[in-house]
Formats: C-alpha cells, structure tokens, sequence
C-alpha cells in the first residue's frame, strides 16, 4: 500500500552537517510557532528572530512562507502517518473481537487526533486557499478512512448490516465527524463540542457497534422508493 504525501518540497536541502542542524531547528521552531500561533500570525521575521536563523538563510531554503508552510506539511504528515500506520498495526496484531476491537481503535484514533489537532487544524484552515496543501491533506484524509475500513472489515463475519464496505465507510465518517467537531477541526473551529472526551468515545463505540452488528429492517432506498 502507497502511503506516501504527495512531495511538493520547495525548500533546498543543506549538504553539510552544521546546516542541516540549522535547518532542523527552523523547522521544529516554525513548526511550534505555527501551531501555537495560526497561519495568520506565522511571519518570517518573527521565525528568523526565534529559531537564530538569519532571513537571508531563510529565504536562501524557502522562497517565501508559503513555500516553508507547504514543506513543514509534508514533514508533518510524513510523520503522523507513519503514527498512524503504527496504531492501525497495533490493532491488528492484537486480533481483538468486534465489540472489543470498535471501542479501542475509536480511543485511539481520538487520542491520535487530539495529539496533532493543532497543526491540522492549521492546514486545514490553510487548503481552501492552496491547492497544494489542500491536495496533499486530501491523500491522507483518504488513506486514514481507508486503513480504519481495512481494520474493520477484517471483522466482517461479525458484521451484520447487509453491507458491510457501506458500514464501515458511514462509521468512520461518524466518528470523524464527532471527534473533529469535539476538537475544533473543520470549517467551523469555534463549534467544539463540550461533552466529555471519555463519555465521547463510549459514545461513538456504542453507535457505530449497533450500526454494524443490526439488520436494517427497511433500507432507506425502499422508504424513499415506497414514498413515491
């Protein structure tokens, strides 16, 4: 399986030892810069001043904050995906039942989330307006949904809905809705949900569970068939 983020890389990669320490320190002092202060606040000067690094040194890697925000994403999620495939592993290796594998890989994939919500949240502010950010948050929106089917529906004797891709697929749309709105990722970051992170997670096991395990008794192409 490809996981690999699409690579729009415009930053010059320094040959020798000394810079790429330097370059090392840019990226982790920007990286926290714009976590903590947003895509707007985010200025050259101000990362020049925090990370000891000349502008001209700055602009001799980037040609511009866009340019350094595009590469710092493709660092990043380069590095929560292989998170990401750890956790799903992980799961997998344990060979947990349905009703026990539901509710932990929920927790986890909320606990994983919550640990990276800052910089998506970022990002995820910064697409709408950059195709190439917008493109590469897009690949790995689609391979995490992907690897949380996969985990799943290698339970898929224990699955009852009719169909189980289609299932699967609606859990995970649930799921991620609820988390992201819980922590402010989406179009809307003021609308977080107050509830309680743990009653969150019993939630959201006990609803995607009772999805997987029921039998439709009437599927909602036949309402809408039997309506008309």
């Amino acid at each position: 399986m490809n996981r690999k983020t699409p690579v729009r890389r415009s930053g010059r990669q320094p040959k020798q030892d000394r810079s790429r320490t330097s370059l090392r320190r840019l990226l982790e002092t920007a990286e926290s810069m714009l976590a903590s202060d947003g895509y707007a606040q985010f200025t050259l000067q101000a990362l020049s001043k925090r990370a000891k690094v000349s502008i001209g040194s700055i602009y001799n890697l980037f040609e511009s904050k866009q340019a350094l925000v595009r590469d710092l994403q493709v660092r990043f999620l380069e590095r929560v995906e292989r998170v990401h495939a750890q956790v799903i592993n992980d799961l997998r290796r344990n060979n947990l039942p349905l009703k026990r594998l539901v509710p932990t890989a929920v927790r986890d994939y909320g606990e994983y989330l919550r640990d990276h919500a800052e910089l998506l949240r970022v990002f995820m502010e910064i697409a709408p307006s950059d195709p190439i950010v917008s493109a590469n948050g897009k690949k790995y929106a689609a391979q995490s949904m992907k690897d949380f089917e996969l985990l799943l529906l290698d339970r898929r004797d224990d699955i009852r809905h009719p169909d189980p891709e289609h299932a699967v697929a609606r859990s995970y749309t649930v799921m991620y809705a609820v988390i992201g709105r819980y922590l402010g990722l989406g179009s809307n970051p003021e609308a977080a949900d107050p509830v309680d992170w743990n009653s969150l997670f019993d939630d959201i096991s006990l609803m995607i569970l009772q999805f997987l395990r029921a039998v439709p008794e009437v599927s909602v192409s036949s309402r809408t068939t039997r309506a008309k």
